[in-house]
């Protein structure tokens, strides 16, 4: 029996529940349920003070449920303290290439970028005093939204943009929590089975999956915290603690009546009943205290604690939610639930304790079972039966061990972030960027982005969202930041103004002037942060045509050129431009996207004026239709590459002309018209004939000529 028995603890500030449980097609089969309270105040809050002491408590709960359940106990499925959680929201905004989609490892960068900013708001808290990684897990993170250039978007990856940004909700749990809670294991020779969440544990017994969609506020009140979940769209969205609840309530009536602390406790409890509540105080006197007035002296700790809880579930959800489900010992002060419902302006029906519905699950058992405080328990036993408690992986980073909590997908992100490893050692930031006023509009050139860590898994180079096993050996070299950005005139006038015309029918790329104040920058001059600039938007036809180096074109003159490797000076006369069809002068403006014109308005050299020799061609008659075969061409080479005659020269041309005539014979007719020299069937007698006569294959042919070509039988 002993290895169907599953043994669940709640170890609260107030006392230790234990559950002797195994499940069955009915439902949960309790064996025997064991409370019993602390002695001395060796909890506060919901963490263990005094090891030795709550070791002590639970040895005697696993003793008396040995004893029930005729067994021996040597594991135990436990939960951590809601209180011990510590959520904090981070956000971070990465500059992407609009020329290239988001990868996988570029929403990496981001999310971990974002998990840095929550790690940060912690660090800067009370609870950052001492070093990170000696205080805290980071146990996991959940996505709250991505933006994509402003506007939010479902998944980065893939998407192209300028500027993508992340929201997380980072969760991170004290180290001293778990090695308390396994110090007291420990002690009492249990082993740690599973390990879950307190919140987590009483929402799998209150608010099913089915339930989830619903906005509702599960509240468990214990002796030192009140931990708050929160669901909404089939999910939890939202963790709180507020650090006090019943033992707040127990010393404001220790005060009121010089009680002791379980004295005061006992009176808690049975408030709920009417007429004289008989107690002894600290001096041994036995007084009746009237049941209403000690309500009443207990109701300004009872509104402070309602308050704050409702405060809480506000301060997360922004309005009231649907209903709000109270479990835990604490829910069961008197009017507490009531006091809940006023402060959030909740119908008192919507804000109720729950613990009976669990008849359903314990089929046979009697109502001492059915309590808010048997909730967190049973969730507990619940979480380990299905296999779905937090686990630790012990791994080795950089020589360090270190323990990594479980929350679903444990990764070497999630190794590196527990050994205290800050998110701008794991993914490099981004260099600074350089912002330049231009035109008076603002213009940001982003710095290069980070490199990834390098990163290895037992020798194996790995990503961050490698999975991880217990005793891995994880090594890393810190990423590098990303260069900042530099940025020159050249570089920057290619980037972000773009002038261009076309002369032509040919683009040409120019580089606008550009002015820091009253300075003319150079092309190779380095822009600084926050500079003020200006381009001009438009530049005289001359300033163009200088750029172009034709600034002759509009004058006329002497060019240069190399002709068959004789160097020969060619006079031009002046030639008219005209931008968008219109005849300009050297003050013409001239804009980004303008077309240029230029047309001879004399004698301007071409490539055909260097010679008088042309291509010709002669055009013969061959059995009625007409071809045309070349007997002279004339080739025209310029700088390597082979124009017409009509190209237009410019100084510094090197021009090659090349003859070349063409003797013309019959048979260079047959080959021209593809003739067949295979005679078709019943015809074998070969025609030739040029101009009506007997002609040969050798037979000369001159422009104008009549050729007949056939078989005849």
């Amino acid at each position: 029996m002993t290895e169907q028995v599953i043994l669940a603890l709640d170890v609260g500030t107030r006392k230790v529940t234990g559950l002797l449980l195994k499940q069955t097609e009915e439902g949960f089969n309790i064996i025997a349920v064991e409370t019993m309270e602390h002695d001395t105040r060796a909890m506060l809050n919901g963490q263990i003070h005094d090891i030795p002491k709550v070791a002590d408590v639970v040895s005697r709960v696993r003793t008396r449920l040995e004893e029930k359940g005729n067994c021996k106990l040597y594991v135990a499925a436990v939960a951590v303290a809601g209180r011990s959680l510590c959520t904090m929201r981070g956000q971070a905004e990465v500059h992407v290439k609009s020329s290239s989609r988001i990868l996988q490892d570029d929403v990496l960068r981001l999310e971990y970028a974002a998990i840095h900013s929550a790690q940060q708001q912690l660090l800067s808290g009370p609870e950052g005093r001492a070093r990170f990684a000696e205080q805290y897990h980071c146990v996991g993170y959940s996505v709250v939204r991505y933006t994509l250039d402003g506007s939010p978007i479902g998944n980065l990856i893939g998407q192209r943009g300028t500027a993508a940004a992340c929201e997380v909700i980072a969760t991170f749990l004290p180290r001293v929590v778990v090695d308390s809670l396994r110090s007291v294991l420990d002690l009492a020779r249990l082993k740690l089975q599973s390990l879950t969440l307190e919140p987590i544990a009483a929402l799998r017994m209150v608010i099913p999956e089915g339930m989830r969609r619903l906005n509702v506020a599960l509240v468990d009140i214990g002796a030192g915290t009140s931990d708050i979940a929160i669901t909404k769209d089939g999910s939890i969205f939202a963790y709180d603690m507020v650090p006090e609840a019943g033992d707040e309530l127990t010393e404001l009536l220790c005060e009121k009546y010089l009680l002791d602390f379980m004295v005061a406790e006992n009176l808690k409890r049975t408030l709920h009943k009417d007429g004289s509540l008989s107690v002894i105080n600290v001096l041994g006197e036995k007084i009746a205290i009237p049941a209403d007035e000690a309500r009443q002296a207990l109701f300004p700790a009872l509104d402070s604690l309602g308050g704050k809880i409702a405060a809480s579930i506000l301060k997360n959800n922004a309005v009231a939610p649907q209903a709000v489900f109270c479990v835990g010992g604490g829910s069961l002060t008197y009017g507490l639930p009531l006091v809940i419902a006023e402060k959030l302006g909740m119908n008192p029906a919507r804000v109720t304790i729950k613990g009976k519905e669990m008849i359903k699950l314990l089929p046979g058992k009697p109502r001492k079972y059915f309590g808010p405080e048997l909730v967190t328990p049973l969730g507990i036993a619940d979480t380990a039966i299905a296999g779905e408690a937090l686990r630790f992986y012990r791994v080795n980073v950089n020589k360090q061990v270190v323990d990594v909590m479980d929350l679903g997908r444990s990764s070497v992100a999630d190794a590196l972030l527990a050994a205290g490893i800050s998110s701008r050692e794991l993914v490099g930031p981004p260099g600074k960027g350089i912002t330049v006023e231009v035109n008076r509009s603002v213009v940001t050139v982003p710095g290069e982005m980070g490199e990834m860590a390098e990163i290895d898994v037992n020798g194996q180079p790995v990503s961050l969202e490698s999975r991880i096993s217990q005793g891995d050996k994880i090594s890393f070299t810190a990423a590098k930041s990303g260069a900042d950005a530099r940025l020159n005139t050249a570089t920057f006038l290619a980037r972000f103004t773009p002038f261009r015309v076309s002369v032509n029918g040919r683009n040409y790329p120019l580089a606008p002037p550009v002015y820091r104040g009253k300075q003319e920058l150079s092309a190779e001059t380095e822009l600084a942060d926050r500079d003020k600039l200006r381009v001009l938007k438009t530049m005289p036809l001359s300033w163009v045509l200088h750029q172009l180096d034709m600034d002759r074109e509009l004058d006329g003159g002497t060019i240069s050129v190399k002709v068959n490797g004789e160097t020969l000076q060619i006079p031009y006369g002046p030639r008219a431009v005209k931008i968008n069809g219109k005849i300009a002068v050297h003050e013409s403006e001239v804009s980004d996207g303008d077309i240029l014109e230029m047309t001879n308005d004399g004698d301007y050299p071409t490539a055909g004026i260097l010679t008088p020799a042309r291509s010709r061609k002669i055009e013969i008659q061959v059995n009625n239709g007409l071809i045309a075969t070349s007997v002279k061409d004339v080739i025209f080479t310029v700088n390597g590459k082979d124009v017409s005659p009509d190209v237009f020269l410019r100084d510094g041309d090197v021009v090659e002309i090349r003859e070349i005539d063409y003797d013309v014979s019959l048979a260079d007719i047959l080959n021209i018209i593809d003739f067949s020299t295979t005679p078709p069937t019943g015809k074998n007698r070969l025609i030739l004939r040029v101009n009506g006569r007997e002609a040969q294959f050798t037979t000369a042919i001159k422009h104008g000529d009549q050729l007949e070509i056939g078989w005849s039988a």
